[in-house]
């Protein structure tokens, strides 16, 4: 399993140089589909899939394995990858595509992070499903939402804001992860996305 598993955690980019855990597609996001997502017509996610033929059949086969694999498998792994890995850095992104579909998505990624975080990882990630239970996964890691629930802001989880322009009230996100960590460690802030 930890080969299959391997090849479906993508190690992120220069500016996002973290692990990243995908629980389906922006085509197929849940969010979107329900007309949830605030940011549909902006979706970076949306963006790739649309650009490379070969994203929406890899993030698909993501969602076939966040399925089937179980919360110990996803750790195992992970803890795996990061150990042979020529980085000390323990950070699991969630939701870089798609959406929770349920709240046993929910659940079972705050186990995983739970897991995680006793291992000494900081792990983060995007929803829109204010819908769902969040308060588990609130209390393992940062939860960064595409809406404006203030009942989850106020329990912690920031505000990402698309924005023309920022408005010079609030943090603006630099779009490089490698110089600014609000989304890993700032709680209950709205952040403005510039929309590009």
């Amino acid at each position: 399993m930890y080969n299959t598993i391997k090849k479906h955690v993508s190690k992120g980019n220069k500016k996002v140089p973290y692990y990243i855990l995908n629980m389906g597609s922006a085509t197929d996001c849940p969010s979107r589909k329900s007309g949830a997502c605030k940011v549909v017509d902006i979706c970076y996610a949306m963006k790739a899939e649309r650009l490379y033929k070969q994203v929406l059949p890899y993030r698909r086969r993501q969602a076939e394995l966040w399925q089937s694999v179980t919360a110990n498998e996803y750790v195992d792994a992970l803890i795996k990858m990061q150990s042979r890995s020529r980085t000390n850095k323990k950070v699991l992104r969630f939701s870089e595509a798609g959406d929770f579909a349920t709240q046993a998505d929910v659940d079972k990624m705050a186990t995983i992070a739970q897991m995680l975080k006793a291992q000494g990882w900081t792990i983060y990630g995007y929803t829109t499903r204010t819908d769902l239970d969040l308060s588990a996964l609130l209390e393992v890691c940062q939860v960064n939402l595409s809406n404006d629930s203030t009942a989850w802001i106020k329990a912690g989880a920031n505000r990402f804001m698309a924005v023309d322009a920022p408005s010079g009230n609030n943090f603006v996100c630099v779009g490089d992860c490698t110089k600014c960590k609000l989304c890993l460690n700032k709680r209950g802030k709205i952040i403005e996305v510039v929309k590009h």
